[in-house]
This record gives C-alpha cells, sequence and structure tokens, in this order.
C-alpha cells in the first residue's frame, strides 16, 4: 500500500528529524557547535536504528543495530578518528542528551 509506506516515511523523518533537531539544540547550549553537530549526528544514528527495531526484533537485527551503535560510538569515541571524521569526543552529559533524544524520537515515531 502506497499510501502506509509514505506515512510511514513521512511520520519516521520527521521524528528523526526532530530527535535530532532537538539534540543539537539542547547540546549547542552547553557546549561548542563541533560537540553539538556529534550529538546530532549520535542522536540522528540512534533513532534510525530506535525506529528500525520497532518493527523488527529479530536476533539479526537486534544484534545489527547494536553492533552499529557501538561502531559509531567507537568512531566518535577516538580522538584522532574522531575529528578526521569531523566530529568530537563526547562526555556523559553528551551522550545522555543524544540518546536521550534517540529515545524520544523513537518513542513518537
Amino acid at each position: 500500500d502506497s499510501a502506509a509506506l509514505w506515512r510511514t516515511v513521512a511520520i519516521r523523518g520527521t521524528a528523526t528529524a526532530a530527535g535530532a533537531g532537538v539534540a543539537w539544540g539542547i547540546a549547542s547550549l552547553t557546549g561548542r557547535p563541533r560537540r553539538a553537530s556529534t550529538v546530532g549526528l549520535v542522536a540522528l544514528v540512534g533513532a534510525q536504528l530506535g525506529q528500525t527495531l520497532i518493527d523488527s526484533r529479530s536476533p539479526l537485527v537486534v544484534a545489527t543495530a547494536a553492533g552499529s551503535l557501538a561502531a559509531l560510538a567507537g568512531v566518535v569515541s577516538v580522538p584522532g578518528l574522531s575529528q578526521f571524521l569531523g566530529c568530537t569526543p563526547l562526555g556523559p552529559v553528551a551522550w545522555a542528551q543524544a540518546l536521550g533524544s534517540a529515545v524520544g524520537a523513537t518513542a513518537a515515531a
């Protein structure tokens, strides 16, 4: 059903954008622009992964989502690699901002 597909795309896109935007906005108030951008990126990817888990709880999907989040955390946390990719390592407050926004976006979807 094409109408249902477009509705799902609109809902998920809006929820993902809102989650990343909220995370970036909160992080902008508490840190530098590069940190805020990294928080927004983590929230965006986290929201997408969370929404993927809404549709499927297959062990392979769960493992892939967990592995993707772990890879993102690794890339963001390694100082040289993080900076090479235009990010900055995040502290506990920034991770809480990013993951909290991702969870909120996933719940909204």
